[in-house]
């Protein structure tokens, strides 16, 4: 009963809007996603998934509804204080919350100035067709000074909203390009946004993602990593591939070669030899960058036609 009247008190904030108790482990709010008039998104306080029986909008935990409703960054340590320590505390948060941006990391959303380093970054950002919703919704901020200082900084959120990874970006000429933070590459960049049950798009890095808009997963190079490739088996219809070169896996007949699969230490696949791939992979990749196709709005139009055909 205290964790739930806890909970209720941080969410009222975020919902600007009292709750209604749905039972002992349940609080319930009128839905921002569908504005139904009545409180049909329900909490779950012990396993923190959420869900709305109007518009279907739907979570894993308190952190990814955090995230989605635009919440301060108080309102995220306020709900880790309520599970850390709990009975009802979720591991995988727990995982991921070394993962943390640069102290130096200054958000770009809505920000307006003189600073020769924030020209710098806004000139980069524009080069590369990231436009002003881009920097909304992914975050994207940059740094000055530090370890991480005249980069651009693109966060990552997992399915919960949990920070999962960021990258690192030089916005002047750099011999360095890229500076990795101290977190296991194995993760899905960007999960918080993709919709596993239509065409998902494999890309070589982040602003190649953010440019296509729509289901674009970044590898961070050339390689899919266990995660992402047991989704992708697991999950997904479809496979789009817009990587110059090999993947590292092939797809041949929809039967999954288990030779190409990242071997653990035991000289085996990661995954079941016989598992089956659902779809299929487009093994030619895209002619073109997508930076280069928005500025031939046909041949852009033509892949968002494709992927609009399978939602």
């Amino acid at each position: 009963m205290e964790i739930k009247n806890r909970l209720s008190s941080i969410l009222d904030n975020v919902f600007k809007s009292k709750s209604v108790s749905g039972g002992a482990n349940e609080i319930a709010y009128c839905c921002p996603f569908c504005n139904h008039h009545k409180p049909k998104l329900q909490i779950n306080v012990e396993t923190q998934q959420w869900h709305c029986w109007v518009c279907d909008a739907k979570g894993k935990s308190v952190f990814s509804l955090a995230k989605k409703l635009k919440a301060a960054k108080s309102i995220y340590q306020e709900l880790e204080a309520i599970y850390k320590n709990s009975k009802f505390s979720k591991s995988k948060y727990v995982k991921d919350s070394f993962v943390k941006l640069p102290e130096e990391y200054i958000p770009m959303a809505f920000l307006k100035s003189d600073s020769l380093s924030y020209g710098h970054a806004k000139k980069y950002l524009n080069k590369r067709g990231i436009t002003e919703e881009d920097i909304i919704k992914y975050s994207i901020g940059y740094c000055v000074d530090g370890d991480y200082g005249g980069r651009i900084i693109v966060p990552s959120y997992d399915s919960n909203g949990n920070l999962n990874y960021f990258v690192a970006r030089s916005f002047y000429n750099s011999p360095l390009k890229y500076k990795n933070p101290p977190a296991p590459k194995d993760t899905i960049i960007f999960d918080m946004y993709i919709n596993w049950n239509m065409p998902v798009i494999l890309c070589e890095g982040v602003f190649d993602a953010m440019a296509i808009k729509k289901n674009a997963v970044p590898l961070l190079g050339k390689t899919v990593q266990d995660t992402l490739l047991k989704n992708l088996i697991n999950n997904t219809k479809e496979v789009i591939n817009n990587i110059n070169g090999r993947l590292g896996i092939e797809f041949e007949d929809i039967q999954l070669k288990p030779t190409t699969l990242k071997e653990n230490n035991k000289g085996n696949s990661s995954y079941a030899k016989s598992e089956k791939y659902r779809g299929k992979i487009f093994s030619e990749p895209l002619n073109n960058k997508f930076n280069d196709l928005i500025k031939m709005p046909r041949e852009y139009q033509a892949i968002l036609d494709l992927l609009e055909e399978d939602i």
